[in-house]
């Protein structure tokens, strides 16, 4: 929490297309590595709560 809010404001302003790039990333490595069995993706069907 901490360390991204310092360094989302050490960043400043960003494109909005270098965010929309950097989300797709970020959900096709997701998706690569739900489909290796390396993590699990919830569907929302069936929550469930892990603390």
């Amino acid at each position: 929490g901490k360390m991204m809010r310092e360094d989302m404001e050490a960043m400043g302003a960003v494109r909005l297309k270098d965010v929309d790039e950097a989300q797709s990333g970020v959900v096709i490595t997701a998706k690569d590595l739900a489909d290796a069995g390396e993590i699990v993706i919830p569907t929302g069907e069936d929550s469930e709560l892990i603390y």
